[in-house]
């Protein structure tokens, strides 16, 4: 306190506000504010008030010459004034009043209120500053300008020489293969004459049965389905079932679950595809004949009884198999047995259609059998080449919701064709893809587009190993800021921390479904709001 008493004045409090601000003394602080604001009145109204009047009294001698006499001013302008601080500020003030005067400089002590010369030479300082500044930025301008030219310069050299490679590579393969067309050409002939034999055979199995046809090849459309093993609803769309129970399926769709009724109950629900098999026992329908028709007539069945049929001429084959099917019911199931066994490379259900391992002649014969009623699309096993030509014809189409991709490899060609694809599309609903050794890279472009994407409501990157916690925070992102329902991410590499990133989000969409991997119900289980979205997060 004796030190603020020695160094503090009328006009200077600075020592005793810095010593309430230190200790935080509230109502001291206010006090010295609200004197700060009384002082600062005090110098802007009185003493502005006293030197405007002591100025012009001296307006005729004093301030007419070069330089103002402090020791004049302090005498008869502000010899009331209690500091130098009280000094400068009402000088400062009054600096315009003093140029209308003629003054050419003020100066009071060490400090200069005023130079006219003095602010000349700082603006011809600044101006030349800003001429260099100004030519130094343009010939940095100038040098990007350049840099720029010559980079595009070498690129475009690059891509010339790729242009003039790749038309030589394409000239190479073309002469390449130009000697292979005949043989091509042969073999395509060959297949469109199979196709065609095989189309005859299938009308004249169906005039035999249009001309002798059994009375119980006539009511049933689809085969009957027996449940291997019990089995208990989890929603209100599916039907429980028992083991031994009957089905007649309804429709067989892509999403192996399909529409039936019990011919015990005769309720009409989904039911698992996968725990219903054809009934050995039951009679057959006209569609299972020719299906079993045409796998005896194409495949090679160790049979010799089928044998014997294939070595008759194209007019008896069908006449002959319906007979011998009609008379021995060991063979019938045997067929039965070895054609259920065989996947078939096109196999069309109700919704959509199931592509296994296709050769692009199969791809095409596909599409150009499309409806509106086909919109689930799977494709198994395929080639990588295959996909890439298929993915623009599919998700161009408006009638396609669903697209599933298993255990096929995607190159990073396929993945950036599915991007730029999805960043248009506005009519699938579901893309599934499963063991198609995708990483990280492919996962973040993938959620980057959806982001955009109004439509997508269940994505599964199911199975894929090289996909780790590292796209965690993509994933988080888009469940956060999409309308996604369904999320599987079962068989991943995401480790815990990931995986706890991903259940935050479920915080903030309440309508998602999250497949994880039975390994990782104990991680979840760790979360401490795990009780909240327990109920829609699953394990398999």
């Amino acid at each position: 306190m004796e030190v603020i008493e020695d160094e503090c004045s009328i006009t200077n409090v600075a020592l005793l506000e810095t010593i309430v601000k230190k200790y935080s003394i509230q109502d001291a602080g206010d006090k010295i504010l609200a004197y700060q604001t009384h002082l600062d009145e005090f110098c802007k109204k009185k003493l502005t008030m006293l030197c405007n009047c002591q100025l012009k009294r001296l307006s005729s001698s004093l301030l007419t010459c070069e330089m103002i006499s402090i020791r004049a001013l302090l005498w008869k302008m502000f010899k009331d004034l209690y500091s130098m601080e009280s000094l400068l500020v009402t000088a400062r003030d009054n600096v315009d009043m003093l140029k209308e005067m003629g003054s050419i400089s003020l100066t009071i002590g060490y400090y200069t209120v005023y130079d006219e010369h003095g602010i000349d030479e700082e603006v011809k300082s600044l101006m030349k500053k800003l001429e260099t500044d100004a030519l130094l930025e343009e010939n940095a301008k100038l040098k990007g300008t350049i840099d720029t030219l010559e980079s595009e310069k070498e690129e475009s050299k690059k891509k010339m020489a790729k242009a003039m490679q790749m038309e030589i590579d394409h000239l190479r393969s073309s002469l390449q293969s130009k000697t292979g067309i005949e043989e091509t050409l042969i073999e395509v002939e060959k297949t469109l004459i199979e196709r065609e034999k095989e189309i005859e055979q299938l009308q004249q199995l169906k005039e035999t049965l249009r001309k002798d046809q059994p009375s119980k090849y006539i009511d049933r459309p689809k085969a009957v389905y027996v449940a291997t093993k019990d089995w208990k609803q989890e929603e209100n769309n599916q039907l429980s079932i028992k083991e031994g129970e009957k089905f007649e399926v309804k429709e067989e769709r892509t999403n192996e679950w399909w529409l039936a009724r019990s011919l015990d109950t005769d309720e009409e629900r989904l039911v698992p595809s996968y725990l219903i098999e054809k009934d050995e026992e039951s009679e057959l329908s006209t569609s299972e004949l020719l299906e079993l028709f045409h796998y005896a007539m194409t495949e090679n069945v160790d049979i010799p009884k089928i044998k014997e049929i294939k070595t008759s001429n194209n007019v008896k084959r069908a006449s002959l198999f319906l007979s011998l099917i009609k008379k021995d019911s060991a063979l019938l199931d045997q067929l039965r047995k070895k054609e259920h066994g065989t996947p078939k490379a096109i196999r069309w259900y109700d919704d959509g259609v199931q592509l296994t391992s296709p050769s692009l002649i199969q791809c095409q014969e596909v599409v150009s059998l499309l409806t509106s009623k086909h919109r689930s699309i799977r494709i198994i096993k395929s080639s990588p080449d295959v996909v890439f030509d298929l993915l623009p014809v599919l998700l161009q189409n408006e009638n396609v919701r669903s697209l599933t991709i298993r255990d096929t490899q995607l190159t990073q060609d396929c993945i950036s064709s599915l991007c730029n694809l999805l960043a248009n599309n506005k009519s699938l609903e579901g893309l599934y893809l499963c063991n198609c050794s995708i990483d990280d890279k492919a996962v973040a472009d993938i959620t980057n587009v959806l982001l955009q994407n109004n439509t997508l409501k269940g994505l599964s990157f199911q199975r894929n190993i090289l996909v780790t916690s590292a796209i965690s925070q993509s994933l988080s992102d888009l469940i956060k800021n999409s309308i996604l329902e369904v999320l599987d991410l079962a068989g991943t590499s995401i480790s815990s921390d990931g995986i706890m990133l991903i259940l935050q989000s479920l915080l903030v969409n309440t309508k998602i479904k999250l497949y994880l991997h039975d390994d990782d119900k104990d991680i979840c289980t760790e979360y401490c709001d795990y009780n909240i979205i327990k109920d829609r997060v699953f394990f398999y």
